[in-house]
C-alpha cells in the first residue's frame, strides 16, 4: 500500500467499520477482545498511526497531564514523579514533566508551556512565591502536591501534603527517647515545609520538657552552600549532641561534613529516607514521605476534577513513617 495509511484502509482490511476501528485503537470495551486484537494487529502491519492531535481538537480532551517539580535531582521529587507517571499511566494518560530549580521565572514558563499543549489538568509543586495561580490557570484543573499554594490560591485547589509537622515531631522526639539532650535543627529555604516541620522540632522539645533556643536553630540556603557551616556552628560551637535535618538534600551535606568534625557519635535525624541511610555507619531516624500515595492521590483528585469541574477542593494531609535505625 502506497500514500498515507488511514482509518478507512485498516476498516476495509478488517472488514469492519471505521467506528469499530476507532474504538479498537482506543482499547473500548465496546469491541470484544479478539476483534480488538485483530484489528489493532491490522493497523500495525499496515502502518496505521492514529492522528492524535486531531482528535484531541475534536474531543476537546487530550488524555496528556502537566506535572511542575521544583528539582528533578532531588531524590524525593524523582520518586514522586515517577509515582505520578505510573498512577497517570494506569487511568490512560501520558505526563508531560517540567523542572523549575526552584524558580518561580521558570515556573510561570512551565505553566504557560502546558496550557499552550491543552493538557488536561496540571500537578504543581510551588517554587513558593506570590504566584497568582488561579488568574494564570483560568479553569484549567490542577492540585498542588508536597507544598501548599499562596495564600491567594490556597481555598481554589486540592492540595495533597504530607502531614509535615507530625512526621518532623515524631522524629525529634525518638531522638530525645534515645537520649539526646540538645538537638538543634537546619531547616530547608522551602518557606512552606520549614514553617510546618520548626512547628513539629519545637512542638517536641517543649513536650519533652526543653526549651526551643533560637541559637540552635539555622536555615539552609536554597543551594545548602552553608549546610555544612552551619553543621559545624551546631555540633561544635553550640554542643548540640542531635540533630534535626530538614531535607535529604541538606542531609547529604551533613553527612559530608561530619567525618571532618571528629566528633563522638550524635543522634541525628531528618525528612525524607533513603534506601542507602541503611549503609552508614552514622544511624539516623528519619521521617518516611508516603510517596506512592502521594502521587496516586494526587491523580485521583485532578481525575475527579477533570471530570466534575464544579467538585469542590479538598486538603488531604498523609502520615509520614518513622525509621529509625
Amino acid at each position: 500500500m502506497t500514500g498515507k495509511v488511514t482509518i478507512k484502509d485498516v476498516a476495509k482490511a478488517a472488514g469492519v467499520s471505521e467506528a469499530t476501528v476507532s474504538r479498537a485503537l482506543t482499547h473500548s470495551p465496546r469491541v470484544k477482545r479478539d476483534t480488538r486484537q485483530k484489528i489493532q494487529n491490522i493497523a500495525n502491519n499496515l502502518g496505521y498511526h492514529p492522528n492524535g492531535l486531531a482528535r484531541s481538537i475534536r474531543l476537546q480532551h487530550t488524555h496528556t497531564l502537566g506535572v511542575i517539580i521544583p528539582d528533578i535531582l532531588n531524590a524525593f521529587f524523582t520518586k514522586l514523579s515517577r509515582a505520578i507517571e505510573d498512577a497517570a499511566d494506569k487511568a490512560g494518560y501520558d505526563v508531560v514533566l517540567v523542572n523549575t530549580d526552584e524558580s518561580l521565572a521558570k515556573e510561570a514558563n512551565a505553566l504557560s508551556l502546558l496550557l499552550e499543549k491543552q493538557v488536561d489538568g496540571i500537578i504543581i509543586t510551588s517554587a513558593g512565591g506570590p504566584t497568582k495561580y488561579t488568574d494564570i490557570l483560568g479553569n484549567t484543573p490542577a492540585v498542588f502536591v508536597d507544598r501548599m499554594p499562596p495564600v491567594t490560591g490556597q481555598l481554589a485547589y486540592d492540595r495533597v501534603l504530607v502531614d509535615n509537622i507530625q512526621g518532623t515531631r515524631a522524629v525529634v522526639t525518638e531522638l530525645i527517647h534515645q537520649g539526646a539532650q540538645r538537638i538543634g535543627i537546619i531547616n530547608s529555604a522551602v518557606s512552606f515545609t520549614a514553617t510546618e516541620r520548626m512547628t513539629g522540632y519545637r512542638e517536641a522539645l517543649t513536650q519533652a520538657g526543653f526549651e526551643p533556643d533560637a541559637a540552635i536553630e539555622a536555615t539552609a540556603r536554597t543551594d545548602n552552600s552553608n549546610v555544612q557551616q552551619m553543621t559545624r556552628q551546631l555540633l561544635v560551637n553550640q554542643k548540640c549532641d542531635g540533630l534535626f535535618v530538614a531535607d535529604n538534600t541538606i542531609m547529604e551535606e551533613v553527612l559530608r561534613k561530619l567525618p571532618a568534625l571528629d566528633l563522638p557519635p550524635i543522634h541525628l535525624g531528618g525528612f525524607d529516607d533513603q534506601d542507602w541511610f541503611d549503609f552508614l555507619p552514622q544511624p539516623i531516624v528519619t521521617a518516611r514521605q508516603p510517596i506512592a500515595q502521594l502521587g496516586q492521590t494526587a491523580i485521583d483528585r485532578l481525575l475527579a476534577k477533570i471530570d466534575d469541574p464544579d467538585l469542590l477542593p479538598e486538603e488531604i494531609r498523609l502520615a509520614a513513617t518513622t525509621i529509625s535505625r
